[in-house]
């Protein structure tokens, strides 16, 4: 076993990142791997030499430089010397991936479906992207897989962006992403992530990023017609074989345009795809007069001709190199709309050249480190992945090396810095009062993919300054320092004055307490020197200041008193708690103690006061839940007693119970309860119910109320609501110390009782129910008697009942004499009842009132007459029998009327086959004889107007 002197070393780095492992040499890089295994317990020396087949010396030396590098750490166990891998936390998406490669130990496994990273799709079109994970961890997980937007109005494309998996251990599943890109998208490329997380079961291992991008080409337009154009483009290209481009090269592109229209047309070329500084786009020079040659700014073709476009691709030096896919445009002047494309597939060949320059931040040290600066430019097309090392040149082991980073990442065109610090541990090697120290080194560069890098060990050199002079003034004052400390230890022991009592702590038990408990006031103290102590003041004050507990006072005089004894114990430090005070009483208090010494009994040593204590009153009674038991009841018809037959009018109308319920806490100082109900408006609609528990619960709660730990528990006490309406309940409580004046309230939310739909028992014409249409004869020279109205509503409260057109609002029952029109005319009659909650029902009768015809008269054979015009217009109607239609139907004619109703409804239907006789057993006749006139009476109807429709051949009237 090879030993070595000195403490064990610790780095101050942040690790190894699993990145950096795979710059380590392949030897160290093995002791990594093999030691990531072994992390928890340790290995030592001797294993570490077996495993790798190396001997203990050169196995030392490796592990030294990965202990300098702050890779493995060092620490004894077993009298032995043992080494543990150290690991440093995370840092971006580009280590986590490599840690799910190194460490198959991660509780994730994430495979994407297509994997590449790149995926081209055509506008219009739709991508899907599959994304499956495995739960490798002992437990069960919820995953969110989503996608995270790098590019604007991506997210839009995918219908469902974020998803979740719930996971059980050894268990997989897939989700998937489906995009779909609007037709109205500009091409280019848009970034995205796929992030897969567990913050709330591996917060450690999670979240996993997956840069993707997604290229959009624009939509080829598939139907061609016979006489539209087109082109073809030489050399021809794909995805498989693009054509290539060397570095500052220059690619030709012919474009052959064929004009198959039967017009002469132009033609010009775009790339949208990519900058106008990558391309050149040449047309055919023509002759715009004799002997003058100018360039074209398009292709002209006459009908049936074809022509050349030269594209000129010159990537600028600045490009990246990797794949491209230009898309090549060709306008028609003549179409406008045509659209005509292509895909040239382009491939810029890479170039790698770095500039590598090692700069001193600090070259010149005495006691820190030293610091320099390595800037690294791109001047390739490629993204470079350089790996850094720093080495002694001349194998002096005094310093101790640290690069940061370990690992650049630098994109085409790009600089990046590192920081080398160069720190001297060995301080015994410092030079003494000459020259100074040179201490060379080189930094060695690595590319990842093995690439060339110009001037890959760039050297550096750090200058270790002598020690100055002023040093020797150390030993002077160590042995000053030496000798003063020895004085003090004497002093200290033989000559320092007696300690004084100090107070190191002194507070209440407990800053709150409860009156009602019967608690009070306890203290602690503690009190260094109490040898040294005479005598303790202790004395309680209101917050105003004024005296509150009677002050206590204690006599030491090297001896514990004896009312301490069961409260404290006397060492090195006076220790005392729960020592017991006078204050019981409601308030704030603030306690002061003073202690005294056996050197000086009129001036206090020492002196402190407590923070505020509290004794809190007791709880008063409080409204803890008041609320009605459901928020809406409905009106109800409960019968009238003594009422065997049950119609609506032997039912009494009442509004449903309201049910309320309440919880009280500290029952026992409960006085009064108040309960009240009002209306959202303020009114009340509920009297005042008024519950005495002075003597215990009352006689009409019994059976609704139960008391439990104090607490008074009410469920579906009913109250004293009339009708239907809104109603807010309150419940005021009176307490004990307080009967005048409520101490707690609390209101329900508004309560709804429903009323019952209004109803039309009754509506009559002269003790008749009312039909829908009535005719009545009148006589101007006799006026007409009033008809008698009768109505009845029932069902429900608080409705409004209106007779329209007059006389308007009127009770739920009643009779009226209504006039009737002593003028032709139609008027309709509209009982209308409108319900608490709005609702509207009605009832509609039209009376119609008009001028019978005079009868005709009989003519006379011998004797001519001229006829009036008002004869002309009035020919003699012919009677008949009545009109036996329903109610709905037109009604009769007033020819058809009989001749003594002096109102007429319409009469009932007859049954099929029967005849209607008229008045006095005479048979209906078609028209009256000379011989027997027809008998009229004062209301009887007159024949109508010739001119106009009879009642019977109007429509309803409603």
């Amino acid at each position: 076993m090879v030993s070595r002197a000195g403490s064990l070393r610790q780095s101050n780095t942040e690790g190894l990142s699993l990145a950096e492992i795979l710059t380590l040499p392949p030897q160290q890089r093995k002791i990594v791997q093999w030691l990531m295994k072994h992390s928890q317990s340790g290995v030592t020396l001797k294993e570490v030499a077996a495993h790798i087949g190396a001997s203990e010396p050169a196995t030392l030396a490796l592990l030294d430089d990965l202990v300098e590098e702050g890779f493995v750490q060092e620490f004894l166990s077993a009298d032995d010397i043992c080494y543990r891998i150290l690991l440093a936390a995370k840092r971006g998406f580009l280590q986590e991936n490599l840690q799910q490669a190194l460490a198959p130990g991660s509780p994730l496994a994430v495979i994407l479906n297509p994997s590449s990273s790149d995926s081209v799709i055509s506008v219009g079109s739709s991508l899907e992207i599959y994304v499956t994970v495995t739960n490798k961890g002992a437990e069960s997980a919820l995953i969110d897989v989503f996608i995270e937007e790098l590019s604007p109005s991506l997210l839009q494309w995918c219908d469902a962006p974020c998803q979740r998996l719930a996971l059980g251990a050894n268990s997989s599943s897939e989700v998937f992403f489906t995009f779909t890109v609007p037709a109205s998208v500009s091409p280019g490329i848009y970034q995205y992530q796929i992030i897969v997380d567990a913050p709330q079961h591996y917060p450690e291992d999670t979240p996993i990023r997956y840069p993707r991008r997604i290229q959009v080409l624009p939509g080829l337009e598939r139907v061609v017609r016979v006489s539209d154009p087109t082109l073809t483009l030489s050399p021809p290209t794909s995805s498989r074989s693009p054509a290539q481009i060397p570095p500052n090269g220059v690619l030709q592109v012919n474009v052959k345009v064929h004009n198959r229209s039967d017009r002469v047309d132009r033609f010009r070329l775009t790339i949208p795809d990519i900058d106008s500084s990558w391309y050149t786009v040449l047309y055919p020079e023509g002759l715009e007069t004799v002997g003058l040659v100018t360039p074209n700014m398009g292709l002209d073709l006459n009908p049936g001709e074809q022509g050349d476009i030269i594209v000129m691709f010159q990537p600028p030096a600045s490009a990246v190199a990797g794949l491209y896919y230009p898309t090549v445009r060709l306008y028609s002047i003549n179409n406008s709309d045509l659209v005509l494309l292509d895909v040239v597939y382009l491939e810029v060949l890479p170039f790698h050249l770095m500039h590598v320059e090692l700069l001193t931040v600090v070259g010149k040290v005495k006691r820190k480190s030293g610091r320099y600066e390595l800037r690294v430019t791109n001047a390739g097309n490629t993204a470079r992945s350089i790996t850094c090392n720093t080495l002694a040149v001349d194998e002096d082991d005094s310093c101790t090396y640290k690069v940061t980073p370990g690992l650049l990442q630098v994109l085409p065109g790009e600089k990046a810095s590192l920081q080398v610090t160069v720190e001297p541990v060995k301080w015994w090697r410092r030079p003494l009062f000459a020259a100074s120290r040179l201490i060379n080194f080189r930094v060695e560069l690595e590319d990842q993919q093995e690439l060339p890098i110009s001037n890959a060990t760039p050297q550096g050199t750090l200058i270790w300054e002598p020690r100055p002079l002023w040093q020797f003034l150390l030993l002077l004052l160590t042995a000053l320092g030496t000798l003063g400390a020895l004085i003090f230890v004497l002093w200290w022991l033989f000559f320092r004055p007696p300690a004084v009592p100090k107070i190191l702590q002194f507070a209440a038990s407990d800053n709150l307490y409860q009156a009602a408990n019967g608690d009070f006031v306890r203290l602690n103290w503690r009190i260094r020197n109490p040898k040294q102590l005479q005598s303790l003041e202790v004395t309680g004050l209101l917050a105003d200041g004024t005296a509150a507990v009677q002050p206590l006072s204690y006599k030491f005089n090297g001896r514990l008193p004896e009312e301490l004894k069961p409260f404290c114990q006397m060492a090195a430090v006076l220790t005392c708690t729960n020592i017991p005070t006078d204050a019981r009483k409601t308030g704030d208090y603030v306690f002061e103690i003073k202690a005294f010494s056996k050197n000086n009994q009129e001036v206090a040593a020492d002196t402190i006061k407590t923070n505020n204590v509290k004794i809190l009153p007791e709880p008063e009674a409080k409204i803890v839940e008041f609320s009605s038991a459901k928020p809406v009841y409905q009106e109800v018809l409960a019968p009238l007693e003594n009422s065997n037959v049950r119609t609506e009018s032997k039912f009494l109308l009442s509004a449903d119970r309201i049910r309320l319920n309440w919880r009280i806490n500290n029952l026992e100082k409960v006085k009064e309860l108040q309960v009240i109900g009002r209306s959202p408006e303020g009114l009340v609609n509920s009297p005042l119910q008024r519950y005495d528990l002075s003597k215990g619960l009352p006689n009409e709660l019994k059976a609704f109320c139960d008391s439990f730990q104090n607490q008074l528990i009410c469920r579906n006490v009913p109250g004293n609501n009339r009708g239907a309406g809104n109603y807010i309940f309150e419940i005021l409580l009176f307490s004990n110390t307080s009967p005048d004046k409520p101490t707690d309230g609390k209101k329900t939310d508004t309560i709804q009782v429903k009323a019952l739909p209004s109803k039309i028992l009754e509506f009559q014409i002269n003790g008749i129910n009312a039909s829908t249409k009535y005719l009545i004869p009148i006589n101007p020279g006799k006026p007409k008697a009033p008809i008698k109205l009768s109505w009845k509503v029932g069902l429900s409260k608080n409705v409004k009942v209106e007779l329209l057109p007059a006389p308007g609002n009127i009770p739920t029952t009643g009779t009226i004499l209504y006039p009737i029109s002593q003028e032709p005319s139609s008027e309709t009659i509209t009982l209308q009842v409108v319900g608490a909650d709005g609702e509207k029902i009605s009832r509609s009768v039209t009376i119609q009132t008009f001028i019978p015809a005079p009868p005709p008269q009989p003519k006379a054979p011998a004797k001519t007459k001229t006829s009036s015009p008002q004869q002309k217009q009035n020919p003699t109607p012919t009677t008949g029998k009545p009109s036996s239609q329903p109610t709905l139907n037109p009604t009769p004619s007033p020819s058809k009327v009989p001749p003594t109703a002096p109102i007429i409804p319409p009469p009932p239907p007859t049954p099929a086959g029967s005849t209607n006789n008229p008045p006095n057993g005479s048979t209906p006749s078609a028209q009256p004889t000379p011989t027997s006139p027809p008998i009229t009476t004062p209301n009887s109807p007159t024949p109508s107007d010739p001119g106009k429709l009879s009642p019977s051949e109007l429509p309803p009237q409603f």
